[in-house]
C-alpha cells in the first residue's frame, strides 16, 4: 500500500514528530503490515527509538486523516450527483482542513427534503433576495415596484407577500450555512461560551438516584476550562445525569453576539428598508440553525475529549495494574471468602493447574474456626504451600484475619496469607473460558482458581478478562466503546509485549496479545502444543498451521523458550539477529551459552564499536541489555503489605487517625485507596501531598503504597474521605450513633448452605485431617 505525502504530512503536523521519522512509521506500520510493539522494540534504528506511545499516536493521525479524505470524497461525489458543483464550492471543499468545515460546506445539500429556502430558490425568487439585501426599500414599496413579477403560482407562490417570505427563507439558509460565519461562531463558542446544567423539573420520576447528581444542579463553567483533561470527568458526569434524565445541560453563549456578527456580515447597510424583516431572519437562522448546530457540535467534541482522557486515565491504570509485582511460579491457596456459603479454597501448582478444592465455615453462623484452620494447615503441610491469596471482596478482611489469627503456619510466618483485588474474578469465572477449562466446577471455585493465578502472575491472568471489568476505570460505561475497547486492548498488548511470555505455559488468551499473533492463531499455538509436546525453539513455532513467515517476524522475539535448544531463545533478542551475534562469539572463541551472563565477554562484546556500528546503537544496547538480564521480566517481585488490623468496617475508622493503604483506582479528581475494608476512600488530588499536585496520575499509580489520614467519614453514603497531607485540619467530631448505618439484625437470613460431605472434598484424603 502506498502512502500519500499529504498523509504524511498531516499525521507530522498532528503529532509534532519529524516527517521523516513520521514516514518511516508508517511504512512499516501500513506498507509492511508491522504491530506497535514489534516496531518499537525491533525497528529502533528506522523510527529514531520511538515509543510505543509516539508510534500509536502517528498511526492514529494516519487514520484520522483517511476518515476526513473518506468523508470529503463523499460530499463531493454526493453534491456533483445532485448537479449542485459550482468550480467555487468544489475548491472550498478541497481546502477545507477539518471535518467540521467539510459538514459546514455540505449542511445545504444533506437535507433528506427540500427546505423552505431551496423551494424558493428553484422558483427563482433569489433576485428578490438580493434586492431585500440590498435596498433602502421597504416591503410596501418593493410590492408596489414588482407586483406579480417574481409569482409562480405552480410551485404556490401566488402573491407578493408569499414570494417575499420565500426570498426571506433564502436569506435566512443564507446565513446558517455561510461556512466563514459558522467558522468564526465557532472559535467564538469555544471561547466564549457556557455549559450549563440545571435539575430537571420531573428528575425524581425520571431516575430513582437522581440525588447523585446534586452537584450539577445549578453547575456551569467555560467549554474552554471543560476541554481541559482535568475537567473531563465533570462534563461526563453532566452527560450521565442528562442521559438518566435528571439533567438538562446546555451551551450557553450571547444571542446578541451571533444576532450582531450575522447583521454586519449580511446586511449593516446604511437605510435599509426591510432591516426589521432582516433582524427577524437572523434570530431564525441563529435560533433555528447554527445554535443548534453548535451546541450539539460542542457537547460532541467534548464529549470526544471527555472520553479521551477518560480512557487515557483507564489505559494508564490498566497498565500499571498488569504490570504489578508478581509472585511467579508457586503454589498458591486461594479463598474466595463467604459468610453463609463458607470459603471455596483452591490449590493450585506452580504452573496453575487446580490440584484440588473444598469449602470451609469460619464465619456466622456456622463458626466452625478450629475445624477450618485444620483443614487450611493440612492443605499448606500436603502441598508444601507458603503462600495464600484471600479475594478482598465481602469477608475479606474477615477471612484474613481469621487465618492469620487461626493456621499455625501463618500465625509462625512460614506462609504468607494476603489480600489479592478480586475485581473482575466473577466475570472470569461465568466466562466460557472458565466454564471449558473447569467443566465440572462451581463459579465460586473458578473466581478462587482466578484469585490464587493472579497473585501468581497478575498479567497473565487478567488477560482473560475484559478490562473494562478490572475495576480501574472511570465512567467506563459511559464512554466511546469502540475507542475504549481499541485502547485498552492495545494497553494489554503493549504489557504482554514488554513482559515477553513463556511459549510452553502461556495460555491461549495470553498469547492472543503477543505481537502479530491474535485468538484465532493462539488457539492453534496451544493445539499444537497439546499434541506434541513443548516447542525446542523458536523456529519449531512455523510448524503451527497458519503461522507465517510475516507472523514469526513479529512474534518471535516476545515468545520465550526457556532450557530449550538454542540459548538465546530465553532472552529479547530477535531471531534475525542470531547469525550476527554468533558470527561475533565464532570470531572471539566462544558459545552463545557461555556468552549469556559471562561479565568478561560481554564488557568486550560492548567494547567493540564495529559490531555496534553493524548492527547499529539502539540495537547494541539491547542486545547488551538481554545478556545481562536474559529473562528481562520489568516487574519486581510480590512483597507482602499489611492492613491495620484493628479495622474490619467503615465503623471502625476512627477520624484523625492514619492508616497504611494500597492505591486500587486513580481519576482525573483523585485516587481511591483500600484502606482494609469494604469502601475505599477517596484522596482527592487536593490532598496528595503537602505541596501543589496537578496531575494525581503524575503523583500516583495503581498499587502503590501511601499512609492516608482519615479526613471525614458520611456513613450513609459510606464515602471516605482522605489525606495524605501532613498539616491537613480533620472534621474530628465524629457522627453520633444515629448517623450510623443499620444493622441487619431481625432481618430473615437466607438458610446457610450444607457442608459437603467429606467423601465429596477433593482434600479428604489428606493425612491427619480431622473434622
Amino acid at each position: 500500500m502506498s502512502l500519500e505525502q499529504n498523509a504524511v504530512i498531516f499525521a507530522a503536523q498532528e503529532t509534532q514528530i519529524n516527517a521523516r521519522n513520521v514516514l518511516a512509521v508508517l511504512n512499516l506500520m501500513v506498507t509492511e503490515q508491522c504491530t506497535v510493539p514489534f516496531v518499537a522494540r525491533y525497528r529502533k534504528e528506522v523510527t529514531g527509538d520511538m515509543d510505543e506511545v509516539q508510534i500509536r499516536a502517528i498511526h492514529e493521525a494516519y487514520e484520522n486523516y483517511l476518515e476526513r479524505e473518506k468523508r470529503r470524497e463523499y460530499i463531493l461525489d454526493q453534491i456533483k450527483k445532485m448537479e449542485q458543483m459550482t468550480p467555487e464550492l468544489e475548491k472550498k471543499i478541497m481546502q477545507a482542513s477539518t471535518i467540521n468545515q467539510l459538514e459546514d460546506l455540505y449542511a445545504p445539500y444533506k437535507a433528506k427534503k427540500k427546505s423552505k429556502g431551496m423551494v424558493a430558490k428553484e422558483a427563482g425568487l433569489d433576485p428578490l433576495a438580493e434586492i431585500i439585501l440590498s435596498t433602502p426599500k421597504t416591503k410596501e414599496q418593493l410590492k408596489a415596484e414588482f407586483g406579480d413579477k417574481f409569482n409562480k403560482p405552480e410551485l404556490k407562490f401566488t402573491t407578493f407577500e408569499e414570494c417575499y417570505s420565500g426570498a426571506l427563507d433564502i436569506i435566512i439558509e443564507m446565513m446558517a450555512h455561510d461556512p466563514e460565519t459558522k467558522e468564526i461562531l465557532r472559535k467564538d463558542f469555544w471561547s466564549d461560551s457556557l455549559v450549563k446544567s440545571t435539575k430537571r423539573d420531573k428528575a425524581e420520576q425520571e431516575d430513582k438516584d437522581w440525588m447523585k447528581y446534586k452537584d450539577y444542579f445549578e453547575f456551569s463553567q467555560k467549554a474552554s476550562e471543560l476541554k481541559e483533561p482535568k475537567a473531563g470527568h465533570r462534563f461526563l458526569a453532566m452527560r450521565r445525569g442528562m442521559t438518566s434524565k435528571t439533567l438538562k445541560v446546555e451551551v450557553v453563549f450571547p444571542e446578541e453576539v451571533a444576532l450582531g456578527l450575522l447583521k454586519r456580515r449580511f446586511f449593516d447597510k446604511a437605510n435599509l428598508g426591510c432591516a426589521s424583516d432582516l433582524e427577524l431572519a437572523a434570530k431564525k437562522a441563529y435560533a433555528n440553525y447554527i445554535y443548534p448546530s453548535l451546541d450539539l457540535e460542542i457537547k460532541s467534541e467534548l464529549k470526544r475529549i471527555s472520553d479521551e482522557g477518560a480512557i487515557n486515565v483507564f489505559g494508564i491504570n490498566l497498565k500499571n495494574l498488569l504490570l504489578q509485582p508478581y509472585l511467579g511460579p508457586k503454589s498458591v491457596i486461594g479463598v474466595d471468602p463467604g459468610v453463609r456459603t463458607g470459603c471455596k479454597i483452591v490449590v493450585i501448582d506452580n504452573t496453575g493447574k487446580l490440584l484440588g478444592d473444598c469449602v470451609i465455615y469460619p464465619h456466622e453462623p456456622k463458626n466452625q474456626v478450629k475445624e477450618s484452620a485444620s483443614i487450611l494447615s493440612a492443605i499448606i503441610e500436603q502441598f508444601n504451600v507458603h503462600h495464600i491469596a484471600i479475594g478482598s471482596g465481602t469477608f475479606g478482611r474477615e477471612t484474613l484475619q481469621f487465618i492469620q489469627e487461626n493456621v499455625k503456619a501463618v500465625k509462625d510466618g512460614k506462609t504468607n496469607a494476603t489480600l489479592i483485588s478480586e475485581a473482575g474474578a466473577s466475570v472470569y469465572s461465568a466466562s466460557e473460558l472458565a466454564a471449558s477449562e473447569f467443566p465440572d466446577k462451581d463459579v465460586t471455585v473458578r473466581g478462587a482458581v482466578s484469585i490464587a493465578r493472579r497473585f501468581q502472575d497478575p498479567l497473565a491472568e487478567l488477560v482473560k478478562i475484559d478490562p473494562k471489568s478490572i475495576g480501574v476505570g472511570q465512567y467506563q460505561h459511559d464512554v466511546n466503546q469502540a475507542r475504549l475497547k481499541k485502547s485498552l486492548e492495545g494497553v494489554v498488548e503493549s504489557c504482554v509485549n514488554f513482559v515477553g511470555v513463556d511459549l510452553n505455559t502461556a495460555s491461549a488468551p495470553l498469547l492472543a496479545y503477543v505481537s502479530g499473533i491474535g485468538p484465532g492463531l493462539a488457539g492453534n499455538v496451544v493445539k499444537h502444543r497439546e499434541t506434541n509436546g513443548g516447542f525446542k525453539n523458536r523456529k519449531d513455532i512455523l510448524k503451527v498451521t497458519r503461522f507465517s513467515p510475516k507472523v514469526f517476524e513479529q512474534a518471535a522475539g516476545f515468545l520465550r523458550i526457556y532450557n530449550g535448544a538454542e540459548p538465546l531463545d530465553a532472552t529479547f533478542i530477535h531471531p534475525e539477529r542470531y547469525e550476527v551475534l554468533g558470527n561475533w562469539a565464532k570470531k572471539n572463541s566462544i558459545e552463545i551459552s557461555d556468552l549469556i551472563s559471562n561479565k568478561d565477554m560481554i564488557q568486550k562484546l560492548e567494547r567493540d564499536s564495529g559490531f555496534k556500528t553493524e548492527v547499529g546503537e539502539f540495537t547494541f544496547n539491547d542486545i547488551v541489555k538481554a545478556l545481562k538480564s536474559p529473562s528481562q521480566d520489568p516487574r519486581t517481585e510480590f512483597k507482602s503489605f499489611e492492613y491495620r488490623k484493628d479495622i474490619t468496617k467503615i465503623t471502625d475508622l476512627k477520624i484523625g487517625e492514619w492508616y497504611p493503604g494500597q492505591v486500587t483506582n486513580i481519576t482525573q479528581f483523585g485516587a481511591f485507596v483500600d484502606i482494609g475494608i469494604k469502601e475505599n476512600g477517596l484522596l482527592h488530588v487536593s490532598q496528595i501531598s503537602d505541596t501543589f499536585v496537578e496531575d494525581a496520575m503524575v503523583a500516583l499509580k495503581v498499587g502503590q503504597e501511601v499512609k492516608v489520614q482519615v479526613l471525614d467519614i458520611d456513613y450513609d453514603r459510606k464515602r471516605i474521605s482522605l489525606t495524605a497531607k501532613q498539616g491537613a485540619q480533620v472534621n474530628r467530631p465524629a457522627p453520633s450513633t444515629g448517623d450510623r448505618p443499620r444493622s441487619n439484625q431481625g432481618k430473615p437470613q437466607a438458610a446457610p448452605a450444607p457442608a459437603p460431605a467429606l467423601k465429596n472434598n477433593a482434600f479428604a484424603g489428606l493425612k491427619n485431617l480431622k473434622l
